[in-house]
C-alpha cells in the first residue's frame, strides 16, 4: 500500500500515525510483496505477526496461505484490521489479538503463550517497533520455532546477525539461532519516516539448542555478568552467584576480564557446568 493509499485508509477511520506506539508504516508495495518469500513461508504455516498497522504486510502473509495471528496494540486500528479483513476472520485464516504482545518477565502475552503451544512451531514475519525489538528477541531464544524475519532498526540487526558482538542479547542469541542479515531498507519507504535505517534479520534454529537448565543458567549468568560493564566480570559473579564465578574461572576466564571479553562458547560452557548441578541453577 503506498503512502496516499495509507493515508486515506487511515484517515477514513479517524486515524494517523502514533508516535507512542512507534508506528511507521512500510509504503513500499514491492518490498511488501517480497516479503513472504524472504521468510520463507509456505501455506498452511503458522504466523505471528506483530504491529501489523493497517494489515499491508497482513494481506500478503494471507494471500500466501499462512494462517495469521496478528498482535495490535492499538484499538483504532484493531477496528480498521477487523473491517478490512472481515472474512479472513470468519473464516479462521487470521486471529487478532487486542494487545502489548509482551508478557511479564521473559513472557509473551498469556494469548499468544497458548496460541505457540496449540500447534506446530510456528514463523514470526513483523515490522517491529523498534522500542520492543530487545525484549522481543530475548523471548524467542528458547522457543519452539521454524523461523524468523524481523525488519529491525539496522544497528540491532547487525549486532544481532555477528557474532563478533559480545553483548548479553547476541550471545543468547548465537546458542538458539543462526542469524543472518538480510535486505537493508532505507528510511524513505516508511511512513512517517523514521530518522535511522532498518533491516532485516533472519533466524533459524540451531540444529542443537541448550537444554532449558542450560539456557536458565546463561540466562542468569549473562544478567549478572553485564550488570555493570566496566566491573570485572569474576568480581560481579563472586557476589552474585559465586559457582558461576568458580565455573568461568575453570575455564580459563582471567581475573581482570570485563564481561564483553568472555567467549560466547565460554559462556554455554559455563552453563552446561552448572546445569548439571540443579542446586546451582
Amino acid at each position: 500500500m503506498k503512502r496516499g493509499e495509507l493515508r486515506a485508509l487511515l484517515e477514513e477511520h479517524g486515524l494517523s500515525p502514533r508516535q507512542m506506539f512507534g508506528q511507521n508504516f512500510l509504503i513500499d508495495p514491492a518490498l511488501l510483496a517480497a516479503i513472504p518469500g524472504d521468510a520463507e513461508v509456505q501455506p498452511g504455516d503458522r504466523v505471528l505477526e506483530v504491529g501489523p498497522g493497517a494489515g499491508s504486510l497482513t494481506r500478503e502473509l494471507l494471500d500466501a496461505g499462512t494462517l495469521v495471528l496478528a498482535v495490535e496494540i492499538d484499538a483504532g486500528l484493531v477496528k480498521l484490521l477487523r473491517e478490512r479483513f472481515a472474512d479472513e476472520l470468519a473464516e479462521g485464516r487470521l486471529q487478532l489479538l487486542h494487545s502489548d504482545v509482551l508478557g511479564p518477565d521473559e513472557s509473551f502475552h498469556p494469548e499468544v503463550e497458548d496460541w505457540w503451544q496449540a500447534g506446530p512451531p510456528p514463523r514470526v514475519v513483523a515490522n517491529l517497533p523498534y522500542a520492543i525489538s530487545g525484549p522481543f528477541l530475548a523471548r524467542l531464544a528458547g522457543r519452539p520455532l521454524r523461523s524468523a524475519c524481523l525488519l529491525l532498526q539496522k544497528e540491532v540487526a547487525e549486532k544481532a546477525a555477528q557474532r563478533a558482538d559480545r553483548g548479553p542479547l547476541p550471545i543468547r542469541l548465537a546458542q538458539h539461532f543462526d542469524a543472518r542479515l538480510g535486505r537493508r531498507v532505507p528510511a524513505q519507504v516508511f511512513w512517517p519516516r523514521p530518522k535511522i535505517d532498518s533491516a532485516f534479520l533472519h533466524l533459524t534454529p540451531r540444529p542443537v539448542a541448550p537444554d532449558p537448565a542450560t539456557d536458565a543458567a546463561l540466562r542468569r549468568m549473562l544478567r549478572a555478568g553485564f550488570a555493570q560493564r566496566r566491573k570485572r566480570v569474576l568480581g560481579l559473579l563472586s557476589k552474585e552467584w559465586p559457582e558461576a564465578a568458580v565455573a568461568l574461572q575453570g575455564l580459563g576466564v582471567a581475573e581482570s576480564a570485563r564481561a564483553e571479553e568472555v567467549d560466547p562458547a565460554t559462556w554455554r560452557a559455563a552453563a552446561e557446568d552448572l546445569a548439571r548441578h540443579e542446586d546451582c541453577v
